[in-house]
């Protein structure tokens, strides 16, 4: 027994040397900032959802919060007499409180206590430097007035505004069409900025850092109705790549990247947006293609990493410049959730790259709609290059026979310039 209780207190002693031991053992409040910064992304997200709205007004009513008030005399010499004799039998119990919870393993409870016995210490300071400048009797403080929450946000506590941030993001993804666990669809607050580095920044705000950025997606609702106006997907660090439609039905590609990450190539947007426009594919089959979670890499060719960044970055000789054709095949779950299996394909051409991309998608009765884009890309000069794009859909069942015969579109060609 005497043998057992010598293990437990040098475990104690050790436990409580470990300098990141409450960062282990509990998890970290947010700071006033990060609090306020959160509360701000409530406030956004309840701006243009009315599901959000109604979770905010269902939360119980904050009590009213008292105005800083002007800072009252300091305490008479007496009363501080009297605090310092209290403080040393406080501090006791809150040591063997301390204690107890350290041999029942409770670091989180012995972290909290441990603050509270340095408040202490600070306070018996404090009013030990003070006493001697202290007046005889202190005039009574002035009742400050009570203040309410300057929005309904304002009203989530700090202890509990990370765990309602992502509960207003499930609101907005189940009103947008996504499953409401699907991490990796980001339901987009407004973009205020007017440069486009502005734009990048409030974007990168949103996303994850890269390299997770690339397994995300954002949904743009810039409307507050419900519908949806863009989306965002991250092909490189620091690099937003935005599709919209037009009033007229055509796709636009906007890209915007932090400073640093030197400037967009226009060849690549507008052959993101030749093929939009040629493939008839509406703003929410696009989003369907992007991943929206962890991407898993079945098989990749030595080379394609290579060609696959040219290609992106719209240098398409050089992504032709490959000994043999470079492969890959990945899946992912898009934001419905959904598992979306892609096999991509560069072949070297004289002056050019030709990219084939087979996409299938899950359709009801267990049938798989296949997907395969062919494009063709010869640079004409450091302005324009010429393509060629065929497209051919066909709905077949899970173990790839034929459901019904395919649908073609091409081989259409047409010009891209910055």
């Amino acid at each position: 027994m005497r043998a057992l209780i010598c293990a437990s207190g040098i475990v104690i002693i050790a436990l409580s040397a470990l300098p990141g031991l409450d960062a282990f053992a509990q998890t970290r409040m947010p700071s006033e900032a990060e609090c306020q910064a959160l509360r701000q992304q409530i406030a956004e997200h309840a701006r243009l959802s009315e599901g959000v709205r109604r979770a905010l007004a269902a939360r119980p009513a904050a009590p009213p919060v008292a105005a800083p008030a002007a800072p009252a005399p300091a305490m008479d010499q007496a009363t501080a007499r009297t605090r310092l004799q209290q403080i040393p039998g406080e501090r006791q119990q809150l040591e063997d409180q301390r204690l107890a919870s350290m041999v029942r393993f409770d670091f989180s409870r012995a972290s909290e206590i441990q603050g509270r016995i340095q408040a202490l210490d600070a306070e018996k300071a404090r009013l030990e430097r003070e006493l001697p400048n202290l007046p005889a009797t202190a005039p009574p403080a002035a009742a400050p007035a009570p203040v309410r929450p300057a929005s309904d946000a304002d009203r989530v506590r700090c202890d509990e505004v990370t765990a309602f941030r992502d509960e207003a993001l499930k609101i907005r993804r189940r009103e947008l069409g996504a499953r409401e666990d699907q991490s990796g669809a980001l339901p987009l607050v407004a973009l205020k900025g007017q440069r486009s580095d502005q734009i990048a920044q409030e974007l990168a705000s949103q996303f994850a850092p890269w390299p997770g950025a690339a397994n995300q997606v954002g949904m743009l609702d810039a409307d507050g109705d419900v519908k949806l106006d863009g989306f965002v997907d991250v092909p490189a660090a620091g690099v937003y790549r935005l599709y919209r439609q037009r009033s007229d039905g055509s796709i636009v590609v906007e890209v915007f990247i932090t400073p640093g990450q030197g400037a967009p190539n226009e060849l690549s947007q507008r052959l993101d947006e030749g093929i939009a426009r040629q493939s008839g594919l509406k703003l929410v089959d696009l989003l369907a293609l992007r991943p929206a979670g962890p991407v898993r890499t079945l098989a990749e060719s030595t080379d394609f990493a290579r060609a696959h960044g040219q290609f992106q970055a719209g240098n398409f000789a050089e992504a032709g410049r490959l000994e043999t054709a470079a492969a890959r095949g990945v899946q992912f779950p898009n934001y419905r959730g959904e598992t979306i299996r892609v096999l991509e394909l560069f072949v070297p051409l004289s002056g050019g790259v030709a990219h084939r991309q087979v996409l299938v998608l899950p359709r009801p009765n267990s049938q798989e709609l296949w997907e395969e884009t062919s494009t063709q890309v010869r640079p004409i000069s450091y302005w324009r290059a010429d393509v060629e794009l065929t497209l051919q859909r066909q709905l077949r069942a899970a173990d790839g026979a034929s459901v019904a015969a395919p649908t073609t579109i091409g081989p259409v060609r047409f010009l891209i310039e910055r």
